[in-house]
């Protein structure tokens, strides 16, 4: 039987509230202990840790650019940190107020949310952010990353996912309609008419 759409449309404000400080807070604590645990117990662009054998493992590096290393071209230091603070209370306004109702996007958000809270600390902390997770194989190497970089890329696969999988109607609302492969609802269901 198909989901009534009208399930989705009624996530209530302290609802989005709290998952927000439920994931947001999570993700932010769980980066913070990890990058302070790196500081305490690792030598900056010293020695790396393997975790699996040619695969992971932790190098301690302070990153001045964005997510993964990146460098940010014109936009460093004091600008930066104005962009990443900007970005991180849109996304709580976004959040809180925009009436967003679909639970895996707003899982997304406050994941997305905690990771820039994470990395916009550090930026105001020390000027750069911690990075020490750096996994591939031999040279090839993915650029050094952090959990809150993490976080960030799984909130953002989690949208990228619901958008792809998902056929809003003209207004926002959930047409019904279903992904491919899944068999369509009457439109009795669709339209609610069916107890």
């Amino acid at each position: 039987m198909a989901k009534d759409s009208r399930n989705e449309a009624n996530i209530t404000f302290m609802r989005r509230a709290g998952y927000l400080l439920t994931l947001a807070p999570a993700v932010f604590l769980v980066d913070f202990i990890s990058k302070k645990l790196i500081q305490r117990t690792m030598v900056p662009y010293g020695e790396t840790v393997p975790l699996i054998e040619g695969v992971a493992r932790l190098r301690f590096i302070y990153n001045e650019g964005i997510a993964f290393g990146l460098h940010p071209g014109p936009f460093s230091g004091w600008l930066l940190i104005f962009i990443s603070l900007a970005v991180t209370l849109t996304l709580i306004w976004y959040i809180l107020f925009s009436g967003y109702n679909d639970i895996s996007g707003l899982i997304g958000l406050c994941l997305i949310t905690g990771g820039a809270c994470g990395n916009l600390y550090d930026r105001i902390a020390f000027g750069q952010v911690v990075d020490f997770i750096e996994i591939g194989i031999r040279e090839l190497t993915w650029p050094i990353f952090n959990v809150a970089d993490m976080a960030v890329t799984c909130g953002a696969a989690l949208l990228a996912l619901r958008l792809f999988f998902h056929n809003p109607a003209p207004g926002g609302q959930d047409s019904g309609k279903t992904s491919p492969g899944e068999p369509e609802a009457s439109p009795a269901v669709r339209s609610g008419d069916a107890q």
